[in-house]
């Protein structure tokens, strides 16, 4: 008879029993599957089949595993990459409710079936769930064993691990539904009611800003009150209402929320820098061939629409990839189409401005874009602010020169994947919006600086939202 450890769940009746443990480590959702008989450590366990859909959940770091050698296994291509994340926070929870960290969970991704599996399920103390060990997958006494991966609003994953659980439950997991088209990944909603996240900064941004004129300021490292006069007034004196420090963190500012204020319907989406082309390679020669001389520096302006050439710089923007087809084994490189499954064009897929000899000037891979754009924007809301020159002497006297006004009304917006970001770059909706400047005589003048930018948040949200609404404060 199998002895089970502190990280099996035996006692559970109902999924209420899972969402009720999940739901005191913070989660709002998770996401499930009913493990086949081979699934243990040692075997990666598939979860799902598109890796973005994972990182819209959980807080993910991207990178590149060595190239795939296989010829053997079906529709594998030698030499191309097989990228991995890493969860940056995977905790179990153990029979108590409490949580001990695993080491090192990753999420493999295999484009050429397409899947995502899962490894790496030991603890900091090396332990893990006696009924993932291979001994007990090969024992005779193997019962139903189902995980659940639980995620916070900032993407902690938070583990269950659920042995025979009872008929009931059985019922209840089969009809859960399945989660972003997968066929063996399902999905368990947690309501938090009214201690939620969600409910605690739309009470605190009731209280500090709605209708309310403040002076712009910013709080330092130390926590003091000091004027901020810049073109980001209106961020800082959000953030200083709500008490956040300055810092460059990427991630959510409050609660596990992103906090983004704007002052015009025109915003920047996210800030990155290319990984790969001329751009990274040789950002001088990069510059001099493609910018333009003002005055003493070389400068490089135009919004840069996907497939249609700026007339200023003489690049377009594509979104490239190398597609699986289950007709052709040929592996192309070819444009990007919405009307394919995303996680069959993932393959090396990557933004890239090209010139009209067809060179590479700068690129964004898809891994690159996924570490800025993942659980950080399961949840942000959009703040809209007038900044005006300060008319309160003794502030101005002070050194406050601007004023801050908020209104009752913010954007609320719910979760967002990298194929919602590709298919909105894709659609003109966002797009390329760079002001680098780069001086031959003196480096200290230098500044890169990449900008995606939209339009109108309130017409984009839609698009690149699973759900956003107008949130009265």
């Amino acid at each position: 008879m199998t002895i089970f450890n502190q990280f099996d769940f035996t006692g559970i009746n109902s999924t209420a029993d899972v969402a009720f443990v999940l739901k005191k480590h913070g989660c709002s959702i998770a996401l499930a599957k009913k493990l086949a008989k081979n699934n243990n450590d040692k075997n990666q366990i598939y979860f799902h089949h598109d890796v973005s859909v994972l990182n819209s959940v959980f807080d993910l770091t991207f990178d590149d595993r060595d190239a795939s050698k296989s010829e053997n296994k079906r529709r594998s291509s030698p030499g191309r990459t097989i990228p991995q994340a890493i969860f940056n926070n995977f905790y179990w929870v153990n029979l108590d409710e409490k949580l001990e960290r695993v080491k090192q969970c990753k999420a493999i991704t295999y484009h050429q079936y397409p899947e995502t599996r899962l490894s790496g399920f030991q603890t900091e103390k090396g332990e893990m769930p006696r009924s993932l060990s291979i001994e007990y997958t090969k024992s005779d006494d193997l019962l139903p064993r189902y995980l659940f991966i639980g995620a916070t609003s900032s993407g902690v994953a938070v583990a269950v691990m659920l042995v025979n659980p009872g008929t009931s439950f059985s019922d209840e997991f089969e009809r859960l539904d399945f989660y972003q088209r997968s066929k063996i990944c399902k999905y368990l909603i947690i309501d938090d009611g009214l201690e939620s996240n969600t409910a605690r900064l739309a009470n605190l941004l009731s209280s500090r800003i709605s209708d309310r004129s403040l002076k712009g300021c910013r709080l330092d490292q130390n926590g003091r009150t000091v004027p901020f006069n810049g073109t980001q007034v209106h961020g800082y004196t959000l953030e200083h209402a709500c008490d956040i420090k300055s810092n460059s963190n990427h991630d959510g500012d409050i609660y596990g929320i992103e906090l983004k204020c704007f002052s015009t319907k025109k915003l920047s989406l996210i800030t990155t820098e290319a990984d790969g082309g001329l751009y990274r390679e040789n950002y001088a020669k990069f510059m001099t061939s493609y910018g333009y001389l003002s005055g003493q520096d070389y400068r490089l302006t135009g919004i840069h629409r996907a497939n249609v050439k700026n007339s200023k710089t003489g690049l377009t923007l594509k979104i490239v990839c190398f597609p699986i087809s289950r007709n052709s084994s040929e592996i192309v490189l070819r444009l990007y189409d919405p009307d394919i499954p995303f996680a069959k064009q993932m393959n090396a897929m990557s933004l890239v401005l090209e010139d009209e000899e067809g060179n590479t000037a700068a690129s964004w891979s898809i891994e690159h874009l996924m570490n800025r754009w993942g659980a950080k924007h399961n949840e942000v809301v959009y703040v809209p602010a007038t900044v005006t020159e300060n008319e309160v002497p003794d502030e101005v006297r002070a050194g406050f020169l601007k004023r801050v006004k908020f209104g009752s009304e913010v954007l609320w917006c719910f979760r967002s994947t990298v194929e919602d970001l590709i298919k909105a770059i894709h659609a003109g909706i966002i797009f390329l919006d760079p002001a680098p400047k780069y001086s031959e005589v003196d480096s200290k003048r230098n500044k890169r600086r990449t900008q995606w930018r939209l339009n109108n948040i309130y017409r984009a949200a839609p698009t690149l939202y699973e759900r956003s609404e107008i949130v009265y404060l």
